[in-house]
């Protein structure tokens, strides 16, 4: 089948990008004949008119429209009103030297528009679902046995407890351990360790609700391997600091009725993550979350006049809450 119109949709915008990426090298066009359009920038029918020229000096082009999210349940409203009775005519009569690809980062199309169901019917549809995080160890396993390795089951754990936030950071890393182990046969904990980087954010958020849990010594622990890693004290404190202001604003927004999935899809969070911050968010009162922001702020301040040295400051701040 000569496929003239591509859509990639899903919440996984690295892998998506990536199919784009094989995509363009499959076709072979070079720069003369590869245009994007940002959605949220440009009319449609631009890209559309683009779609229906002819290639420059090539057999085949191909015009990409990204951040389609005029084909979301929820588009922003500040996005440009598009006519997509554009969409809908050239669906009918696609120029054959023309690929026209188009991406939606949202987790599913609106059934409710007439151009969604005319897209099942005219182009090809290509969802681009987060990976859960058995999917992706199902996929590091395969990349490790496929480079002639293999792994011990609890550095597979270690790997996948560092990397199962971000497809993108799963990616980037595992092409880095590969290329660490070359001419190893066997990849144990210890490597994992000293290749992988842990994500910074994920652990401050395990040092805040550990704070919150009165569990200080599982919080001293998280921020000694931070600092072991050489993340900067002050970076970490920052992130606590906007953790806390994101706790009241969670607050806030289940006190005008949202909902946990109104809140994932505001924070453009996972699920998971969604559900501890409600529970973070409801398990503690205003009064304590403003009360510790006003700690935090005050060893800011201190740590900038110099009057105490930025690592035991946050060391207190665990001790001291």
């Amino acid at each position: 089948m000569d496929e003239k119109v591509l859509i990639f949709y899903g919440e996984d915008t690295f892998y998506m990008n990536n199919k784009i990426r094989q995509t363009v090298k499959k076709h072979e066009v070079d720069n003369y004949n590869l245009t994007t359009y940002d959605m949220e920038e440009t009319q449609l029918s631009d890209a559309i008119n683009d779609a229906k020229t002819i290639p420059f000096l090539s057999e085949k082009k191909i015009v990409i429209c990204k951040n389609a999210k005029f084909l979301c349940p929820k588009p922003p409203k500040n996005m440009p009103s598009h006519s997509l009775d554009y969409l809908n005519e050239y669906l009918e009569n696609p120029t054959d030297e023309s690929l026209l690809i188009i991406s939606a980062p949202c987790a599913k199309l609106d059934q409710r528009l007439k151009i969604v169901k005319t897209l099942k019917e005219k182009a090809t549809i290509t969802e681009c679902r987060l990976k859960g995080p058995q999917d992706l160890k199902n996929w590091a396993r395969r990349q490790i046995a496929q480079s002639g390795l293999s792994i011990d089951s609890d550095a597979l754990d270690e790997f996948m407890k560092r990397v199962s936030h971000s497809t993108e950071f799963a990616f980037l890393e595992m092409r880095k351990l590969l290329l660490y182990a070359e001419g190893e046969k066997n990849i144990d904990r210890a490597m994992i360790e000293m290749v992988i980087t842990k994500n910074i954010e994920d652990n401050v958020f395990d040092i805040t609700k550990a704070i919150l849990d009165r569990n200080h010594e599982h919080a001293l622990r998280v921020y000694q391997d931070l600092i072991t890693y050489r993340e900067d004290p002050l970076k970490i404190l920052g992130i606590i600091v906007s953790k806390y202001r994101e706790m009241a604003h969670v607050k806030k927004l289940l006190e005008k009725g949202y909902s946990q999935d109104d809140i994932q899809r505001h924070y453009n969070v996972k699920s998971g993550r969604a559900y501890f911050m409600v529970q973070n968010a409801k398990s503690v009162p205003m009064d304590t979350i403003e009360e510790h922001l006003i700690h935090l702020e005050r060893l800011d301040k201190a740590i900038k006049t110099g009057r105490i040295d930025k690592k035991m400051a946050i060391e207190l701040f665990i001790l001291n809450t």
